[in-house]
């Protein structure tokens, strides 16, 4: 953006320990404190009061922060601020035909509207990132660059090469590298849900036996409990005397069918039969229900008829192999159908539910890789993957429920515990990257400084994506080899900031 001043300032706190701002002036004796107080008053390069020139004073637009209203930064909006269109005009950024700002004019250039960066592009991450503007909702590194700053057209100069090195100035080339993106968030352990089961007694009874306690490893079928039930044994006795019935009225139906067949019977008679038939079988029917609904098995009606077993013993079984992770029943106990006597799991695999933030709801898939570690516990992190997303959002914590299914073959993850939960979104990738300490924000964009010559540096503004905690993924802005400064990049940072505070060992202005 035109209309760049040319600030004199120095690195003084760090380079007075090198004797390089020897060379400070005494001020003009000339020049009163009224004079200097009334030339600062009004900037005479913007047509504006000083106080307002975001062109002078770029830290105005960190300060002012974003308008809302207008989808511009504050300290550039004309709307809210006519005194700054005399600015505006005063750099040459004014489109006549529209009667605005060039750099805003989307009618002129729909390309710089920050809702519509990044779509044209055909690339919905960027399109997203160039949507967002606000530093309230999103971390300052995912902002992209402000289409109205005009840092990148400074550079920062250094009187001698040797002052940088003095300095404390540290340089490293963007490079390519495999990087993964990952989303945050917490997570709570459960059990598998589809293999862990309440069992509860289908009868009325008392406890007469136990045969397991908590801990211990059960095959399928293995007896847990074992009850009286007086209920149970008038069931099996019902049960046989329909068996009995069945078979009498099967012999009576045949005997009445042969003698019709002989001329010794009547067709009512064979009536009567099939009729008594038929309600025999539907008792028998109804009392196979009665005790499969008690909790026998088929081969247990079987079993009853073979052996004319009519003892009130139901004994409770377990449904698969797992651990028995808790226990209700006691000896003795009258228990009720539906009561909750044992919890069965197997805890070989264990169910992790994660909360997304509404942030992240974007990024997240079926099939991701995930790592869970869980809190208090030492050793390595746990791995797993995305096995369902939920389709609503928890309305008291505005958070996604998402489960991941993780491997617990030592048995190390205990249900209820909490846990952080890292989602690969995107794995292994390559980028370009930068340090992080390589990267400043400088007011309203993210930046780094960038070499051109030995006493030449760039501030470059700059699109970032994922931080791995180390480095930066640069999505616009840098090309890989480019050599950037990372130890001393704050204070080149301040140097753009800043007014002029020493002797001019280091000089800002604007960039060719």
């Amino acid at each position: 953006m035109p209309g760049n001043r040319t600030i004199l300032t120095a690195l003084t706190l760090v380079l007075l320990c090198f004797g390089a701002c020897a060379r400070n002036e005494p001020a003009d004796p000339s020049e009163s404190p009224q004079t200097s107080a009334a030339a600062a008053a009004f900037c005479e390069e913007h047509q504006i009061a000083e106080a307002q020139c975001p062109f002078c004073k770029p830290e105005l637009v960190e300060s002012l922060g974003w308008c809302r209203g207008h989808d511009v930064p504050e300290a550039f909006c004309y709307q809210c601020n006519p005194a700054l269109i005399p600015a505006f005009k005063a750099t040459g950024d004014w489109c006549a035909g529209h009667d605005r700002p060039e750099s805003q004019c989307y009618i002129c250039n729909p390309e710089l509207d920050p809702s519509r960066q990044g779509a044209a592009l055909g690339d919905p991450t960027e399109a997203a990132l160039g949507a967002v503007r606000s530093t309230e909702d999103v971390p300052r590194s995912q902002l992209p660059p402000d289409v109205y700053c005009s840092t990148q057209d400074l550079v920062v100069q250094f009187e001698s090469a040797d002052i940088p090195r003095h300095a404390g100035l540290e340089l490293v080339a963007a490079r390519q590298q495999s990087i993964t993106k990952t989303i945050e968030c917490n997570a709570r352990l459960a059990y598998d849900g589809d293999r862990y089961a309440h069992l509860s007694s289908q009868v009325s009874g008392t406890v007469a036996e136990i045969h397991h306690d908590p801990g211990d490893v059960v095959e399928r079928g293995d007896r847990l409990v074992t009850i009286t039930s007086t209920g149970l044994g008038a069931a099996k006795a019902a049960y046989l005397q329909a068996r009995a019935s069945v078979d009498f009225s099967t012999q009576n139906h045949s005997r009445e069918t042969d003698l019709l067949a002989r001329g010794a019977g009547t067709e009512l008679d064979v009536l009567e039969a099939e009729t008594a038939l038929a309600r025999s079988r539907i008792a028998l029917s109804r009392a196979e229900q009665e005790l499969l609904r008690l909790g026998l098995a088929s081969n247990e009606l079987e079993k009853i008829d073979t052996t004319r077993d009519t003892s009130p013993t139901y004994v409770l079984t377990t449904p698969f192999t797992g651990t028995i992770v808790e226990r209700t029943a006691a000896l003795g106990e009258v228990v009720s159908p539906g009561q909750p006597l044992f919890a069965v799991a197997d805890v070989s695999t264990m169910w992790a539910f994660l909360d997304v933030y509404e942030s992240d709801i974007p990024e997240i898939r079926l099939g991701q890789p995930v790592v869970v570690q869980v809190d208090g516990r030492r050793g390595p992190a746990v791995p797993g993957e995305i096995t369902w997303v939920a389709s609503h959002v928890d309305p008291n914590t505005r958070t996604l429920p998402a489960r991941a299914e993780l491997r617990n073959s030592d048995g190390a993850l205990k249900a209820n515990m909490f846990a952080r939960a890292s989602v690969a979104v995107r794995d292994h990738y390559s980028a370009t990257v930068v340090p992080v300490n390589a990267v400043q924000w400088e007011g309203c964009c993210n930046v780094v400084f960038v070499r051109r010559t030995d006493v030449l540096y760039e501030p470059r503004k700059v699109q970032l994506g994922v931080n791995t905690g180390t480095v930066y993924e640069v999505l616009r802005g840098l090309r890989p080899g480019e050599e950037v400064v990372t130890q001393g990049s704050f204070l080149l940072k301040t140097e753009l900031l800043k007014g002029s505070i020493g002797a001019g060992c280091c000089e800002v202005q604007p960039g060719t």
